[in-house]
């Protein structure tokens, strides 16, 4: 199997999973995400590791666990996040951990640990928040459509970034990070993502044309920039893709690396705007 028909037969089982299981129901929109984040944690922590780093993976990754479940539960249930105060115990277990591992720059190991929850774990909670706490004035509990919305601008911005770059980009977008990247593919992405932006105002209608054109040119944005960042992550660590369990498409970092970053600023753009209770 060439790896045209291996990347084309990955990427749309890929996209048929996600779509499934984010717009079925809650369950499966918890359970997609619950294993995103997990062996997302785990593909960090493996490729941070080196001669002089060791992160913490059992500790990271469970208490990663333990705080995604309490906040599914605090935000599908509207009620208090006092149980989330759980993540001060943790941090301070993290570097009380460290104490008994004996293992060389202690402060560099725990420090990798929290970074990555916090690159991990964090961007999952705040999509949690969006599907169960967005109060848009209805009665529907549930909005997986405006994380399926968000997706599918990332991945249109892509396509049209791919196709309009490929074509006529001639202008490095950031040469030293990503030497193929153009401005011409970037602006193309957007405009596509744009585009993808009045097809999510008919999809769900939950957000209004505008905001949804507003959040297209925040997700391409910002989007790209965590795309850089991950690259930038593979490049000091002299890797190619962040792993392989994706045959043709690499991780599940080098998948999600735009929504890990580009989803903050999503969720702090609904905040602003009301659309939480």
């Amino acid at each position: 199997m060439n790896n045209f028909v291996q990347r084309a037969i990955t990427g749309l089982s890929f996209a048929a999973v996600m779509i499934l299981a984010i717009l079925l129901n809650p369950w499966s929109f918890i359970a997609i995400f619950f294993l995103i984040s997990t062996l997302g944690l785990f593909e960090f922590y493996k490729l941070v590791k080196s001669d002089h780093t060791h992160p913490q993976v059992l500790s990271g990754v469970v208490f990663a666990q333990i705080l995604f479940l309490i906040f599914t539960w605090a935000n599908w249930n509207h009620s208090g996040f006092e149980w989330m105060l759980i993540v001060i115990p943790m941090v301070a277990s993290i570097f009380i951990f460290e104490l008994y591992r004996k293992k060389e720059h202690p402060f560099q190991n725990i420090a990798i640990t929290i970074t990555g929850m916090i690159y991990l774990t964090l961007p999952v909670l705040l999509m949690i928040k969006i599907a169960f706490g967005l109060t848009p004035g209805d009665q529907v509990s549930y909005h997986g459509g405006v994380i399926m919305g968000c997706i599918f601008l990332i991945w249109a911005s892509d396509t049209g970034a791919y196709m309009i770059g490929s074509k006529i980009g001639k202008h490095r977008l950031f040469e030293r990070i990503s030497p193929k990247k153009s401005w011409e593919g970037f602006f193309g992405g957007m405009l596509v993502a744009i585009f993808a932006a009045w097809v999510d105002s008919i999809w769900f209608p939950v957000l209004s044309l505008m905001e949804w054109m507003i959040i297209s040119v925040i997700v391409v944005t910002t989007g790209t920039l965590g795309d850089l960042v991950e690259s930038m992550l593979k490049r000091s660590i002299g890797v190619k893709d962040s792993g392989n369990i994706l045959p043709g498409h690499g991780g599940i970092l080098d998948r999600f690396d735009a929504v890990l970053i580009s989803m903050p600023f999503v969720f702090f753009y609904l905040f602003l705007i009301g659309k939480f209770a």
